[in-house]
């Protein structure tokens, strides 16, 4: 299981929230060979969500970052976009093995 770590800023914490997002990141798993934690941050500004999702992943580190009125889609935003680059850092490691 991939530790996933939620801090909120600006607005209340809830269970819903936390559990949303273990929801959300349960999607990594299947990388857990890949990746070693990820670390999202939320917070409220002027009316807008923004968010931060980073990957520890191993020898490299991934950031990623959405903005939305909703913190729900924030949260979706940073799973898609995370999945997407973790998947083509796996893939770049594929490549790099099959050369060597």
């Amino acid at each position: 299981m991939i530790p996933i770590n939620l801090q909120v800023r600006n607005f209340p914490n809830t269970d819903t929230l936390e559990n949303y997002v273990n929801k959300r990141f349960r999607s990594l798993e299947k990388f857990s060979d890949l990746v070693m934690h990820v670390d999202v941050h939320l917070q409220e500004e002027r009316g807008q969500y923004v968010g931060t999702a980073i990957a520890k992943l191993k020898g490299k580190t991934i950031r990623v970052e959405a903005r939305n009125r909703d913190p729900m889609s924030v949260i979706d935003e940073l799973k898609d976009i995370l999945l997407r680059e973790v998947k083509r850092e796996k893939e770049k490691l594929k490549r790099e093995r099959r050369r060597s």
